[in-house]
């Protein structure tokens, strides 16, 4: 017994709980392939959840040599799924990452998906894993000025459908001046509430009817809305199967949110041939403001300036027959391309198909 352990002995300490033992995979081409999502009961009917659901709906993964798609939502399925395997876990909410580390899953055989910066989450060294999955420009920028090596690093935009989701007739020939995405979540989740910042959206609400825009809102749960919402607006509860078909019929695409690290309906609203608002955060800045139909504000404006532009981007919608005619500009679709289901479900099953980057821990049963 140690030094430190005969210490807490005798000052009457209990003993730390004991670590899992590390996961022992097989080795490369020795045991069953295994591709598993790492996704616990919190994220069900949530986007990471829609998102694996999708990628592994492609035909990526269809023929022979193709790994197992499994899902895992505790430790101990995980690290049964993982144990005598070739296998790798996709970790879909980095502040789980940590937890599995020390509970024994290795890193070398994590891939994370890392979608935004969260404040107060702690991160170990990334250049352990397998790959990081980056999906926009900006977190790759954070994550390359973190050290994380360009051969772990992927530029991941997922995703969008392009059976469901494509463009639609000119703009002026749409139902819906403005659409905006998303479900309502009350204020007793303060960090998601917050980061949506809905008061402001129901003021800017408010304020696009009195001039007499038509305005819908396309999710979930605005019945229990906290705010006031004028009696014109267009509550929109559809299935996702559904949602293109309002796109098409939608001018222009607001987002108000502070922080996004896609989100989804920018990529949807983008290849709908949709205007598009929002502040600098996502996919937004990847592209410059102004150009092809998408413009962005300060995190700072407010609700009269918000509305202000969106009607200077109607009006610039109408002066231009190219901004007006709902078709894609060539931008847009260079980077739709690669931010489609099939495209990215073959990036990461070309990352499982990789050998381990700089060795690995496991053992063969000898």
């Amino acid at each position: 017994m140690g030094l430190r352990a005969l210490l807490r002995l005798a000052l009457g300490c209990l003993a730390p709980p004991r670590r899992p033992p590390l996961v022992q995979c097989a080795l490369a081409g020795t045991g069953p392939r295994r591709l598993i999502a790492y996704l616990t009961g919190g994220s069900q009917g949530w986007i990471l959840d829609f998102l694996w659901r999708d990628l592994t709906a492609t035909s990526v993964w269809r023929d022979g040599e193709a790994p197992e798609l499994l899902v895992a939502s505790d430790r101990n399925s995980l690290a049964s799924m993982m144990e005598g395997a070739d296998a790798f876990v996709l970790v879909m909410f980095q502040g789980h990452l940590p937890r599995l580390l020390r509970d024994g899953i290795p890193a070398e055989r994590v891939i994370l998906y890392m979608s935004h910066v969260r404040i107060g989450l702690g991160l170990p060294d990334l250049s352990r894993l397998h790959g990081v999955l980056a999906l926009n420009a900006h977190e790759e920028a954070l994550l390359r000025m973190q050290g994380v090596e360009s051969e772990r690093l992927h530029r991941f935009p997922a995703g969008y459908d392009p059976r469901l989701f494509f463009p639609g007739r000119p703009l002026a020939q749409r139902r819906f001046d403005v659409l905006f995405v998303g479900r309502y979540v009350g204020s007793s989740n303060s960090n998601y509430h917050q980061r949506k910042r809905y008061a402001l959206l129901c003021d800017l609400i408010g304020l696009l009817s009195h001039q007499g825009l038509r305005v819908a809102v396309l999710g979930n749960g605005w019945q229990a809305c906290e705010y006031p919402l004028p009696a014109a607006l267009e509550l929109i509860d559809a299935p996702h199967s559904d949602y293109g078909a309002v796109y098409r019929q939608t001018r222009l695409v607001c987002s108000v949110s502070a922080q996004e690290g896609g989100p989804v309906s920018f990529l949807e609203g983008l290849v709908s041939g949709c205007l598009m608002l929002s502040v600098a955060t996502g996919f937004a800045a990847d592209f410059q403001s102004g150009v092809d139909g998408i413009w962005h504000l300060p995190l700072k404006a407010e609700a009269p300036l918000w509305c202000e532009q969106i009607q200077a981007c109607l009006l610039a919608a109408q002066a231009d027959p190219d901004l007006g005619s709902g078709v894609c500009s060539p931008a847009r679709q260079a980077f739709l391309e690669a931010a489609q289901f099939e495209r990215l479900a073959l990036q990461l099953r070309q990352l499982c198909d990789q050998s381990l980057i700089g060795g690995s821990m496991e053992r063969s049963d000898g």
